[in-house]
């Protein structure tokens, strides 16, 4: 119950500068342009930054088992969304069926999960957080860019591979296990770009929501089943697969909370890279995330009975 209202509490907090961003688009404060920018800006140097200073930890035994535990549930989070978009939008062909496939299947768990997941459970949620966005660069760079594309090739492979998020983590990861402590004085600048995270991400969550037409995508059907397969039916499915397990909490609850968040942004970016219904994307981004609101803390209510 405790983590449900923790959940509620900073998703309510987060909501609150995701309006802040979505005002301060509309009154003409960033453009499309210095959005781009600033999104670039945080995933590409805020969001590795914060991943690897959560390494900058004592080896511990608990820590390592919890870590491997965390990429085996993140892979299989990963097939039951997968999974789900198959079955229910598998028939759907064309630009809109991609795109909500690869809604369904990519959660939104650096810009939504690291702030959250670090206010729950602070630097060992992020650890663990790791796995899932390294599971979700690897897959997103190659199995998503098929289902957008119905295509796959070795270069898409290899950009995975190259993500900063990755990057970060494999970087992350020699650090922990050779246990290179890095001094206070490198330290602390790294973590004051690690905490410009969880402003900025929400900033830049409110000027997607923004962008896109509210009234337009709350008149589409797809988009009521794509937000149900993501934000409820995909998260409960996991949720029971963790249960009959003697599972670490912070591990279950991270990789959960993970795979409740919305839409990722990068449907969106992809949708316009590979010449589909960009517009659509954005429009299930913005009413994912604006549902997960009510949605995540009702996962989380349901997990602490269970979990």
């Amino acid at each position: 119950m405790n983590s449900a209202i923790t959940v509620l509490y900073q998703i309510v907090i987060m909501f609150i500068l995701i309006l802040f961003g979505f005002f301060l688009y509309k009154k003409g404060a960033f453009t499309r342009r210095g959005c781009n920018q600033l999104s670039n800006f945080v995933l590409g140097t805020v969001c590795p930054v914060l991943i690897f200073t959560s390494f900058q930890k004592d080896l511990e035994p608990r820590l390592i088992n919890g870590l491997l535990i965390a990429f085996l549930l993140s892979a299989v989070s990963h097939i039951v969304l997968i999974a789900l978009g198959a079955v229910f939008c598998g028939k759907r062909r064309g630009e809109d069926g991609g795109v909500e496939r690869f809604a369904i299947a990519y959660s939104n768990c650096a810009f939504l999960g690291i702030p959250l997941i670090e206010a729950v459970y602070g630097t060992d949620g992020i650890f663990y957080l790791t796995a899932y966005i390294a599971v979700f660069n690897l897959l997103s760079w190659t199995h998503g860019i098929m289902t957008m594309t119905n295509r796959m090739n070795f270069k898409s492979a290899v950009n995975a591979l190259k993500a900063p998020a990755v990057l970060a983590t494999f970087a992350g990861l020699i650090f922990f296990f050779l246990q290179i402590r890095l001094p206070d004085i490198i330290m602390q600048p790294l973590n004051y770009i690690a905490s410009l995270n969880t402003p900025l991400a929400m900033l830049i969550s409110g000027m997607t929501i923004a962008r896109s037409n509210l009234n337009s995508a709350l008149k589409k059907p797809g988009i009521y089943l794509t937000g149900f397969l993501k934000l409820i039916a995909g998260p409960l499915i996991i949720m029971l697969l963790l249960i009959p397990f003697d599972i670490d909490p912070v591990v279950a609850n991270t990789i959960l909370i993970s795979a409740a968040c919305p839409t990722a942004t990068s449907t969106i970016m992809f949708a316009a890279k590979y010449g589909k219904n960009s517009v659509y994307a954005s429009e299930i981004f913005a009413v994912s995330t604006i549902a997960s609101a009510a949605t995540m803390p009702l996962i989380m209510f349901i997990a602490s009975k269970f979990i």
